[in-house]
C-alpha cells in the first residue's frame, strides 16, 4: 500500500471505519467487546450504486439519517451533508478500487484488533452499518480470501434482509446474521426464528418502551449494546425507532407512516409487560 495516511488522503476521509462511532458501539466496552464498523452510503444514496438490495421499504428511514447526521442533513441538505459525503467516497472506492479498499480495510482491523488486545478487550467487526452487502464481495484480489477467511478468529456480524445470505453462517463459524423485518418480509422472519435465528424489528413508542412480545415471540431489548451475536435464538430483537432527517417537515417531527416501523401506540399484535 502506499502508505496508510496518503490512501486516505487521496480519498478525502479520515478513516474507513472505526470503533466506538455510535453510542451502543460505545456501551460494547462495558461487555468488554471493542467493535469495527464500517458506514458506507446506503441504498442509492452514492448515486451510482445499490449498497442495500433489499432497502426499498425502509431507505427512507435509515440510521444513516439519525443522530449527528440528521442534524448534519437538516442543515446543510442532504449533499451538504459532509458526513454523506464522506460515506459516499468509502463507497465510491469499495466499487471503483476493490483493491486500495481491501488493502485500507485489512490495515484497519488489524489496527483495532490489536489495540483490543492490548486493551483487553475482545474484538468483533460489523462490516454493514448503514449498507447490506454480502462479506463475499470484501475479497482480498491477491489472495483470493474474503474478509472472513482473511481473519477466520474475529467474529463478524451484521443484520440483513437478504434471506439466502444466511446460509453463509453454516460454512464460516465466525459469521453471525441477525434478519431484519422490513414490513413486508414476515414469513421469511418467521421461518428464520423457527430455526433458531434472530431478527430485528423496529418500534416506535412516544415513552421509548419495548413490548415483552411480538407476534409469539419474546422481545429483546437491542438497545444497550449491538453485538447480536451474545442474543437468544429464537427472539426478537427489539430496536428503538431513531428519527432522521427525513421525519421532519417544516422543522416539525412527523411520525413514520410505515409497516417497516411498528407503531406501539396503534399496534395490537403485542404484549406487554406490565
Amino acid at each position: 500500500m502506499i502508505g496508510y495516511i496518503k490512501a486516505l488522503n487521496e480519498i478525502g476521509v479520515s478513516y474507513l471505519g472505526n470503533v466506538a462511532q455510535s453510542t451502543k458501539m460505545r456501551l460494547s466496552y462495558e461487555h468488554g467487546t471493542m467493535t469495527y464498523c464500517l458506514y458506507l452510503a446506503p441504498w442509492t444514496l452514492s448515486g451510482q450504486h445499490n449498497t442495500c438490495p433489499k432497502g426499498q421499504h425502509c431507505h427512507k428511514f435509515c440510521l444513516n439519517g439519525s443522530g449527528q447526521n440528521k442534524c448534519d442533513t437538516l442543515a446543510r441538505g442532504v449533499e451538504g451533508s459532509k458526513i454523506n459525503r464522506s460515506r459516499i467516497r468509502k463507497t465510491n472506492l469499495f466499487y471503483n478500487n476493490r483493491a486500495r479498499f481491501m488493502e485500507i480495510l485489512t490495515h484497519e482491523i488489524e489496527s483495532k484488533r490489536a489495540r483490543a488486545k492490548r486493551l483487553g478487550y475482545g474484538f468483533s467487526v460489523r462490516l454493514n452499518g448503514t449498507s447490506d452487502l454480502s462479506p463475499l464481495a470484501f475479497k482480498d484480489p491477491i489472495s483470493g480470501k474474503n474478509i472472513l477467511e482473511l481473519f477466520p478468529d474475529v467474529v463478524f456480524y451484521d443484520y440483513t434482509k437478504v434471506y439466502n445470505r444466511i446460509a453463509l453462517m453454516e460454512k464460516y463459524p465466525n459469521y453471525d446474521l441477525t434478519f431484519s423485518y422490513d414490513g413486508y418480509n414476515w414469513d421469511e422472519c418467521e421461518r428464520f426464528l423457527q430455526n433458531g435465528g434472530k431478527v430485528a424489528v423496529v418500534f416506535y413508542s412516544e415513552n421509548g418502551t419495548l413490548p415483552t412480545e411480538f407476534r409469539g415471540y419474546n422481545v429483546v431489548d437491542a438497545n444497550d449494546y449491538d453485538m447480536r451475536y451474545l442474543d437468544p435464538k429464537g427472539s426478537i430483537m427489539g430496536l428503538h425507532y431513531h428519527k432522521t432527517a427525513n421525519d421532519y417537515k417544516s422543522g416539525k417531527f412527523v411520525k413514520p407512516n410505515t409497516p417497516f416501523v411498528i407503531d406501539l401506540d396503534s399496534e395490537i399484535d403485542v404484549v406487554w409487560g406490565f
